[in-house]
């Protein structure tokens, strides 16, 4: 019981920007997310440096999506934040960017178990943008 006191306690942050549908802090501020609202979701999405308009960085996408990841994806440990989080490997068309990954975070509400989600990913055509946006993903301010 005490976990999931604690859990919830960590997660707070999360679910207030949450709830306001806007996108999270950076611990840096020179970063930048490009957002798009829709009906009941919001992307937050920040481009790797040097990648403009290449379709590679690290996004987070607030709302009621389900992730499930493929029984074949291969899992690593990881943070986005503060928060501990299980990457998977992400499929993208043709192999396009084969260094992808996915991860998926429910956020605490009312419920045990919250509509809300918190799914983030990575779009990465190498090991190099690969580590960049995992040092992105570090600089959410979800703690």
């Amino acid at each position: 019981m005490k976990w999931m006191a604690a859990a919830a306690l960590m997660l707070a942050p999360v679910l207030a920007w949450a709830q306001t549908g806007t996108c999270p802090e950076f611990k840096n501020p020179e970063l930048k997310w490009n957002q798009r609202q829709g009906d009941n979701y919001t992307l937050c999405y920040a481009e790797l440096p040097g990648t403009l308009g290449a379709s590679t960085g690290f996004g987070i996408y607030l709302g009621h999506r389900t992730f499930k990841p493929d029984k074949k994806a291969k899992a690593e440990k990881g943070t986005v934040g503060a928060q501990q989080v299980q990457w998977y490997t992400k499929a993208t068309p043709g192999n396009a960017r084969p260094y992808s990954r996915e991860a998926m975070i429910v956020v605490p509400g009312a419920k045990p178990k919250s509509k809300l989600k918190v799914y983030a990913w990575i779009d990465a055509s190498s090991a190099e943008q690969l580590n960049q946006a995992f040092t992105i993903a570090r600089q959410v301010a979800l703690n």
